[in-house]
């Protein structure tokens, strides 16, 4: 009968202290949803506290102040968590914390490392980690959330549950206008904004609307399309620096096939039976190139993704040999904007390669405005139909 009456005291205490920590949670959610904190800069100060109730002496109050603080740079969103994050005594592990859902929690930066004795720090660009990027008239918006999760202890158990926390970067813009009339933001914030601008779509034949993922067949002709839709795209024109085929969405992984290369050369339109080639542009922010399906040889897998590599340059600038789109039409390549700048894809292209050279004004110099990278994929690739 004692154990009996052992068992559900603790039984009763354990479900008493997961309804105060549930509460805490919810409380903490609901302080990250306050207004935003700008300063006279732009950039958005938030923290978060994990409260316990001012009434209850039962539960420990080790520390006071927030628990979890985000600081923004033009660059970066920087969170500092303290160990005892739910003011309870039960310390969090570094391994528990991650910056922004499962299949972005595995990479380094995503993840938190110690700073000190009692707290942890996770440093992650603005659009990493799987950010959402939200543009409005007068804001930008990186937004993601902190992971809390539930580490296991040494008998397989665990007394707390996962928590989601929202986190987020606000910038207001710099400028209403410019000699160009349009908006303007700080040209580092500007760089980042644009990297989430990028995009690699799969399109129907007539080029009118995105295609949904669909079975596919070697020697299909994909139809892809590049863009950049930065608030600057106006402005600037795109080019597909290097593209290149893997079975996993690690672009480095092997076996790999470059399809774009050497700053912009269409090296698979070299192959035999390749039907691949830049088509004319419809716009300066934008690029269509069509190829022909394929898979790798002597490997079974038939999940395909395309990593490329994008690139905006002032819509000013012309063409030269890093800055290019190159068909091949055999036995010359071939620029789709023009220009003699294509004879380096058959060795190596670089600044010092003929005609890098300025543009027509002779004045704009020829530094990349924003560089992105996107990936396509899995495209489902089959043998036959």
């Amino acid at each position: 009968m004692r154990t009996s009456t052992m068992g559900f005291v603790v039984h009763s205490a354990s479900l008493a202290l997961l309804i105060a920590f549930a509460f805490g949670v919810a409380d903490a959610i609901r302080t990250l949803k306050d207004g935003p904190l700008i300063d006279a800069e732009g950039r958005e100060y938030k923290s978060a506290n994990f409260p316990t109730d001012a009434g209850d002496t039962r539960l420990p109050r080790l520390n006071v102040g927030p628990t979890v603080s985000v600081r923004c740079t033009d660059a970066s969103m920087i969170i500092v968590v303290k160990a005892d994050v739910y003011k309870n005594g039960l310390l969090v592990s570094a391994e528990e914390l991650s910056l922004g859902e499962s299949e972005h929690s595995q990479r380094s930066p995503c993840r938190a490392v110690a700073a000190g004795d009692s707290e942890y720090i996770i440093e992650a660009e603005l659009q990493d980690c799987g950010s959402t990027l939200t543009v409005s008239d007068d804001s930008v918006i990186y937004s993601n959330e902190l992971i809390i999760a539930a580490a296991a202890g040494s008998h397989g158990i665990t007394r707390r549950t996962r928590v989601v926390v929202p986190v987020s970067c606000h910038y207001l813009r710099r400028q209403l206008a410019s000699s160009t009339d349009q908006q303007q933001l700080a040209p580092s914030l500007l760089e980042n904004l644009s990297a989430a601008a990028f995009s690699l779509k799969l399109m129907t034949g007539d080029w009118r609307r995105e295609l949904l993922p669909r079975a596919l067949y070697i020697g299909d002709l994909l139809h892809l399309e590049a863009s950049y839709a930065g608030p600057d795209s106006g402005q600037r024109r795109l080019f597909i620096d290097s593209c290149v085929a893997t079975l996993s969405p690690d672009a480095t992984s092997d076996p790999r096939y470059y399809i774009i290369e050497n700053h912009g050369c269409l090296a698979d339109a070299t192959e035999e039976e390749s039907n691949a080639r830049f088509l004319p542009r419809r716009s300066a922010s934008s690029l269509q190139l069509q190829l022909n399906t394929f898979l790798f040889h002597n490997d079974s897998r038939n999940s395909i993704f395309i990593t490329c590599q994008l690139k905006v340059t002032s819509e000013m600038q012309m063409s030269n040999s890093i800055n290019k789109a190159c068909n091949y039409v055999h036995p010359r390549w071939i620029n789709v904007d023009s220009g003699d700048v294509c004879q380096c894809c058959g060795s190596l292209c670089s600044q010092s390669s003929p005609n890098y050279s300025t543009n027509r004004r002779g004045q704009i110099p020829d530094d990349i405005m924003a560089s992105g990278t996107v990936t396509l994929g899995p495209l489902m690739v089959f043998p036959s139909k």
